[in-house]
């Protein structure tokens, strides 16, 4: 049984010096269970993770997708430590950046030129900025979350401080429906069209080759978020599974195993206004480190059979959620959602009991039995079978108390620490 004494001690400290007591809401006490879950990592390694307690947990969460490659990587290391003792930022640039530049150029299907920033959000609001200068126009376009600058975080509920004219700039589109995207098109002065190309179970049968169309149809610039499906998927992202480039496109996470970095990509002629007054550029933009921890994990991405070994033990974890919801007939409260490498469980509502509710059951009881995991998983290298079926066996656990929960309408006696309290929330029950 797992003990939580120095993570519960550190979390009220930090409650009280730090909102959420975390700097990722994603990563906050509030996305799992208070008081029976870990909230502080000591240590990884491969795909295991050791909090501040000497828990160990097979981590399906990745770092929230950045981890590609594995915790305490040797050549990663290698490569960092190497920098690390040259410089990390300095008064002038690095090597690093010519190559990591070329390399991205090399593997991305639409990069003919590469800026480099911190965050996913950077990107992405880099992308947009292009896109708005050289059209001229001002309306964005949007699917997905594209992170917290306030062109993106306008348009969803969580917008408090950013003012109404620019909340009206951007409209948020159906994603899978092209006759939503178009009636959007005609109905505004559109800049760009940005979105996260795979959501969900992917798009449907031509949908990202028909919103290109769309997008260009009406002068848009077509931005690809691919934050999140960049280097999880394939080396060139969405663009090389589904063989439709985009104008533009926004990475991070998962190409640097935890480091932080990202890029904006795309045609020569929108990255070259950053040369005539459009304005993209941050102090560590340049930072070596990160550069050279991409480069080390790049690399290893382009090894042959990382990504078929990925999708193999991705396909192994969603065929047996299936198996397990029709197992315990809860095909009317879960389902699964996602791509085998990015992949997991939906939660519905059912008598009383909200998804949240529903959501808690399964959180503590993976937590019970070795698995950091939300509802969606994350996969890295150093996953194997054995790691597969150790979740699908958690999987069961939890499945089998939702059951009992759903049969009693009820989570006495089930939940023992806090409920799942996400800052985004669904508007359903």
């Amino acid at each position: 049984m797992h003990t939580f004494i120095k993570t519960n001690e550190l979390l009220e400290r930090e409650i009280k010096v730090s909102p959420l007591a975390a700097q990722t809401y994603s990563k906050s006490y509030r996305y799992f269970c208070k008081g029976v879950a870990p909230s502080y990592m000591d240590h990884g390694e491969g795909c295991y993770i050791y909090d501040v307690d000497g828990n160990k947990f097979i981590d399906f969460m990745c770092a929230l997708g950045p981890i590609t490659i594995g915790y305490n990587d040797p050549d990663v290391n290698a490569a960092v430590i190497r920098q690390v003792n040259k410089f990390a930022s300095g008064s002038l640039q690095s090597e690093l950046e010519v190559e990591l530049a070329e390399k991205l150029c090399d593997i991305i299907p639409c990069a003919e030129m590469v800026r480099f920033v911190k965050n996913g959000g950077d990107a992405t609001t880099a992308a947009v900025r292009l896109a708005r200068a050289y059209t001229g126009r001002d309306v964005i376009l949007m699917s997905g979350y594209h992170g917290m600058h306030d062109w993106s975080i306008g348009a969803s509920a969580n917008n408090k401080g950013v003012p109404q004219s620019v909340c009206d700039l951007t409209v948020n589109f159906i994603y899978n429906d092209l006759l939503d995207l178009e009636n959007k098109l005609q109905n505004n002065s559109v800049a760009a069209v940005i979105l996260e190309p795979i959501q969900s179970d992917g798009p449907k049968e031509g949908y990202l080759e028909g919103v290109k169309e769309l997008a260009h149809k009406y002068g848009a610039i077509l931005i690809f978020d691919e934050v999140v499906s960049g280097f999880h998927y394939a080396l060139g992202g969405a663009q090389e599974v589904f063989g439709v480039s985009p104008d533009l496109v926004a990475f991070g996470k998962g190409m640097a195993n935890g480091y932080p970095i990202s890029a904006v990509a795309g045609r020569r002629d929108l990255l070259e206004q950053i040369e005539h007054g459009v304005f993209v550029s941050t102090t560590f933009g340049g930072d070596s480190i990160s550069m050279a921890a991409s480069l080390a994990t790049i690399k290893q991405l382009e090894q042959p059979g990382f990504y078929e070994h990925i999708n193999k033990i991705g396909t192994i974890m969603r065929d047996g959620i299936r198996e397990r919801i029709e197992k315990y007939n809860l095909g009317e409260t879960l389902s699964v959602s996602g791509m085998p490498a990015h992949c997991g469980v939906s939660f519905e509502g059912h008598g009383s009991l909200s998804y949240l509710d529903i959501q808690s059951v399964y959180s503590q009881t993976m937590i019970q039995n070795g698995i950091l995991v939300f509802a969606i998983y994350f996969l890295n290298k150093n996953h194997t079978e054995k790691e597969a079926y150790d979740y699908l066996d958690a999987t069961d656990k939890a499945f089998a108390l939702i059951r009992q929960a759903i049969d009693e309408d009820s989570v006495d006696g089930i939940l023992l620490g806090g409920k799942v309290d996400p800052v985004f929330k669904r508007n359903i029950k």
